[in-house]
């Protein structure tokens, strides 16, 4: 490999992260235009290391590659409250990485074609997500959810069984139980469970009709957190 082709690759690799990571920019993701830059330019340098050695250890070099930015990528993800954030920006870098192994290659069409299909897929089908989300009532985030009842103290123990045993959804999980004191003989029960995917809405409206219906329950409701 010449000193000429050394550098196309190079640039290459920089100018197809660079638009990778402007499209992020511009759509107001976390990994901007520095980051996406520096994970192709990166892949292309560490490829392109055997190639300019003559050494045939280039698949595991990419091979290599495909784990160590998959545990970058980890770090991108992190959880806001009920909120799991960072998946589709880390799967972006991870896609960014790639291109830099096929522009270190010397496959310069494919590594444009890869990086057009890429931005294309980023900003058509976010659109078109939100536009299904409200017909199938998916989310793909994940939500939290509190239940607070209020009751005597004596059936407290039947309360707690309720939040436990009244979830008949396979998405919903209880994570959360508590008990208090309120006033006198009175107890809040409150339970906090998660979810990803469909509104939970339904489940928890009847497990809080099933707790009214008991006459030793003074108040109950839910809410999303």
């Amino acid at each position: 490999m010449n000193w000429m082709d050394f550098m196309m690759r190079i640039l290459l690799a920089v100018l197809l992260g660079f638009l990778i990571g402007l499209e992020r920019q511009i759509t107001r993701h976390t990994a901007g235009i520095r980051i996406n830059v520096l994970i192709s330019m990166g892949s292309c340098l560490f490829l392109m290391f055997p190639i300019i050695t003559g050494s045939d250890e280039v698949y595991r070099i990419a091979s290599y590659i495909v784990s160590g930015v998959g545990f970058l990528c980890s770090g991108v993800i992190f959880k806001d409250g009920g909120t799991v954030r960072g998946l589709n920006t880390a799967a972006t870098l991870w896609c960014t990485a790639a291109i830099g192994v096929l522009a270190s290659s010397g496959y310069f069409l494919l590594a444009s074609a890869a990086t057009g299909t890429l931005i294309l897929s980023n900003l058509l089908f976010r659109p078109l997500s939100m536009k299904i989300r409200p017909v199938t009532g998916w989310e793909e985030s994940e939500k939290l959810y509190r239940i607070s009842i209020t009751c005597r103290e004596a059936k407290e123990t039947d309360i707690r069984a309720l939040l436990i045993n009244g979830n008949t959804s396979r998405t919903l999980y209880l994570n959360h139980l508590d008990s208090g004191d309120v006033v006198g003989d009175k107890v809040e029960v409150i339970a906090e469970y998660c979810s990803v995917g469909n509104a939970q809405n339904q489940v928890l409206e009847g497990i809080v009709r099933q707790a009214l219906k008991l006459p030793e329950v003074v108040s109950a409701g839910w809410e999303v957190l």
